[in-house]
């Protein structure tokens, strides 16, 4: 029988002292390891917490746990750590509890959504979430499944935790053109005049809003040579007419530690073609993503660049707060300096109950409940596109999508009443489009133009074993 299977009670210390960190002998042949950037992130957690986890020595003044911190205090300078004495074990107790101690700790697991949850409560609070020890990729990774609430809702059906991935086998073929209710979606390249006449069948687009591949940063399919190329190619065959709205949202990358303004070219050469460069937005994401980024705040932006060549008023999308609307019966107009109420200049001013947007678009990042970004490796919220495309068309207008990517801006147009016609590169992302919009609309037929087939009839025509 082991010796503490004979105690009522195990053997626990009964007292913390606290000892200079001189006294502190390492075992010579403690197997665990400890990088420099652990001992640096060990000493930030007792920078912020404090010296929480007392180190563990034995009667003769070895450490038994607690080596990491230990060289976590003498970095940041501490005379003196606080410890427990362990006297009660044997030699052989001893040596085994060492390796127990890092062993047993290693078979702990993490419920990945708790964490996450965890984790997003704790940035929204402002926490600097480094000194928990999580690398930025591992915050990174568990944050970007994190999604605010939508504002506007899901009109559609579906499980909308179940998230398409691109298959590897995909059922869109090159030259495939989709009819999704009032919507279509063609696979092919956007800066081709015969794939965008196609998708197009004659109409103009009243609003491009699109998200390209960011200077040379996003490698998706393909490797992107020649951004300017890609753009102007794209650009110059975009089904807008004289009266239509272009908006483009792009980030900021950096090149040997300075930011690109990679667009300047192609903004140039958009102004030489005609398109005004008429408004500059940006996009606030929200709270910033973790990590130190090379010594620059945390990155909580992008941008929206407008281009037109006739002016479009903006929709009156944002509601007013109630104490801003005026009720003419209770005589809440604006008043002269002597207190009479002014004349008013419109006969629907005074009770309109929204307004113009702001250049500041305020959107949280994740902004699709239940949705992760692994549909698409850019893919931006939902009400994103939902928001330009209120402000910017009217129910029933055609809106044009170069680069659908896994199929978002579709989804706005659904919801919002209007006629999306939409471009897409490669196969297996058409096939992420099309699956996304049956999740949130199953109601909404989806076929391939010329044959009427479904998806799921087109992928078994064509041998495809859906997932």
């Amino acid at each position: 029988m082991l010796p503490w299977r004979s105690l009522r009670i195990p053997a626990m210390a009964s007292a913390i002292e606290v000892w200079a960190v001189d006294r502190l002998i390492p075992y010579a042949a403690n197997a665990r390891t400890h990088s420099d950037a652990q001992v640096a992130k060990v000493a930030a957690s007792i920078k912020e917490f404090g010296f929480t986890s007392p180190i563990l020595v034995d009667g003769k003044d070895g450490i038994i746990a607690g080596h990491c911190r230990l060289m976590a205090a003498r970095k940041l300078g501490m005379e003196q750590v606080p410890v427990i004495i362990l006297d009660h074990l044997s030699d052989a107790q001893r040596r085994a509890y060492i390796l127990a101690d890092n062993k047993l700790a290693l078979e702990a697991g993490w419920d990945n959504d708790i964490l996450a949850a965890e984790l997003d409560r704790l940035r929204e609070d402002g926490f600097d979430l480094e000194v928990i020890g999580f690398s930025d990729d591992e915050l990174g990774n568990l944050l970007d499944g994190m999604e605010e609430q939508d504002e506007g809702g899901s009109d559609g059906g579906g499980d909308e935790e179940s998230i398409p991935e691109p298959p590897k086998n995909p059922v869109t073929r090159p030259g495939d053109l989709w009819v999704l209710g009032e919507h279509r979606l063609i696979c092919g390249d956007s800066a081709d005049s015969a794939i965008v006449n196609a998708v197009m069948a004659g109409e103009q687009a009243d609003l491009c809003f699109t998200s390209p591949p960011y200077g040379q940063q996003r490698d998706y399919t393909q490797k992107i040579g020649d951004w300017d190329a890609l753009m102007k190619g794209v650009f110059s065959v975009l089904p807008v007419g004289q009266t239509g709205q272009i908006l483009v949202n792009l980030g900021i990358t950096y090149a040997q530690n300075d930011w690109n303004p990679y667009w300047l070219e192609w903004s140039e050469w958009m102004r030489s073609k005609g398109w005004r460069r008429f408004g500059w937005y940006v996009w606030d994401q929200g709270s910033g993503l973790p990590g130190h980024w090379n010594g620059r705040l945390a990155p909580s932006f992008e941008f929206v660049f407008h281009f037109n060549k006739e002016a479009r008023t903006p929709n009156k999308t944002v509601p007013k707060k109630a104490d801003s609307i005026v009720d003419r019966e209770k005589n809440t107009g604006l008043r002269n300096p002597d207190g009479s109420i002014c004349q008013w200049s419109s006969p629907e001013a005074s009770l309109q109950t929204h307004k113009i947007p702001d250049s500041v678009i305020r959107i949280g990042r994740h902004n699709n409940k239940g949705e992760l970004e692994k549909d698409h490796p850019a893919m931006f919220p939902i009400a994103l596109p939902e928001f330009v495309i209120s402000a910017y068309s009217d129910p029933g207008e055609v809106l044009f999508e170069p680069f659908c990517g896994s199929g978002t801006s579709i989804i706005a147009a659904q919801r919002t009443g209007r006629k999306s016609r939409a471009v897409e590169l490669a196969p297996e992302y058409v096939d992420v489009a099309l699956l996304r919009f049956q999740k949130y609309f199953p109601a909404v037929p989806v076929v391939l133009s010329g044959s009427g087939k479904t998806f799921a009839e087109v992928a078994a025509g064509r041998g495809v074993v859906l997932g």
